[in-house]
């Protein structure tokens, strides 16, 4: 990047920025070697000349060009040009958060919106590979051009990053969600998981989600957004990093500030529900109340839960280290034990209790 001072709302691109840009993020261009398949059909074609020369052969080293169409992210102090910011969300194209989200941020960058279709609330982190999908230019309630996938949120990113637009981008925005992500709810989320799918192509990004209400006002939560993106552009995220952010669902004047958290822990109370169909075969729904929360102080739950903004650091890196090392202290030959060797001698003597 140039040593040119600029923040991150600059209105001017210099030429050679922009020159410099439309070099390193070149669109991919398939090699004149390679098919024009389907991914699942690439992956037969590939076993079955793996079955022929007698190699074991992954097909990783086949592919053309890099998989994401930006550098791994880092910090950014300075811009010289407008960052390209890439919004999305889980419950669809037309949702209001997403249209708060969008106008929340394209003051300080250039905003693209590709979002699923339809609303597709926790579906985690679901991936469309076995049919092809189909993209959409939509218009949003205030006139802007959007693009709409009959997919995931994740199929969203990867489209963007795979290609489809021709650059990359510098920050992901994934929001807002109708509806809280605390805990263990980032596990079923889409809208955490379209966050994840831009750290996995090195970029930045942030998921941010807003207390469920009857008739929600983003106010806040867009707002919250432009804090968290330009804290992200000033300062970086490292590999592996994103930010997921909850809002409380109270007005500006009723927040509490922000508050950095852990994730804490959601209760759930999900039930079964058995009906039928007209012709008498069941059917079921997996239902229940709204989640509930354990309000340890320190937590995403309980900033929210007193009114606070909770914004809570995630690690794609899901390794568990206390169990690492007790793992390392663990018997893992591959031979069979024989009798006795599961007893180990102590102090006083021969220990019946095999503690490995």
């Amino acid at each position: 990047m140039s040593d040119d001072p600029k923040r991150p709302d600059a209105a001017s691109t210099p030429r050679e920025v922009d020159a410099e840009r439309a070099e390193t993020e070149r669109p991919r261009t398939r090699r004149a070697d390679t098919p024009d398949m389907t991914r699942e059909r690439a992956r037969s074609e590939r076993r079955d000349l793996d079955k022929e020369r007698g190699e074991p052969l992954a097909g990783g080293a086949g592919r053309g060009g890099p998989r994401a169409l930006r550098t791994p992210s880092r910090p950014v102090p300075e811009w010289t040009s407008r960052p390209r910011i890439l919004v999305t969300n889980d419950d669809g194209v037309e949702s209001r958060g997403l249209l708060a989200l969008k106008q929340a941020l394209e003051e300080m960058g250039d905003v693209t919106v590709v979002a699923p279709d339809t609303n597709q609330s926790a579906v985690g982190h679901q991936k469309t590979l076995m049919r092809p999908l189909r993209v959409r230019e939509r218009t949003l309630e205030d006139g802007s051009l959007a693009y709409s996938v009959d997919g995931s949120p994740t199929d969203a990113v990867s489209l963007a990053f795979l290609g489809y637009f021709g650059h990359g981008f510098d920050l992901v925005a994934s929001g807002i969600n109708y509806g809280a992500n605390l805990g263990d709810d980032i596990t079923y989320s889409g809208t955490v998981s379209a966050a994840m799918e831009a750290v996995i192509n090195s970029c930045p990004a942030f998921a941010i989600s807003q207390e469920y209400y009857e008739h929600p006002d983003f106010t806040l939560a867009g707002y919250a957004a432009t804090v968290v993106a330009r804290n992200i552009l000033r300062e970086g995220l490292s590999r592996g990093e994103l930010i997921n952010v909850n809002v409380p669902a109270v007005p500006i004047d009723g927040c509490e500030g922000f508050e950095v958290t852990r994730l804490g822990r959601r209760v759930y109370s999900d039930e079964l529900v058995e009906r039928l169909d007209p012709r008498g075969i069941p059917y079921f729904w997996i239902g229940g109340p709204p989640p509930s929360g354990l309000a340890v102080p320190g937590t995403d739950f309980h900033a929210v839960v007193n009114k606070r903004i909770a914004v809570t650091p995630i690690h794609l890196d899901l390794t568990g280290r206390r169990l690492l090392r007790r793992l390392k202290t663990w018997r893992w030959e591959l031979a069979p034990e024989k009798p006795g060797q599961g007893k180990r001698k102590s102090r006083g003597g021969e220990r019946g209790e095999d503690r490995s």
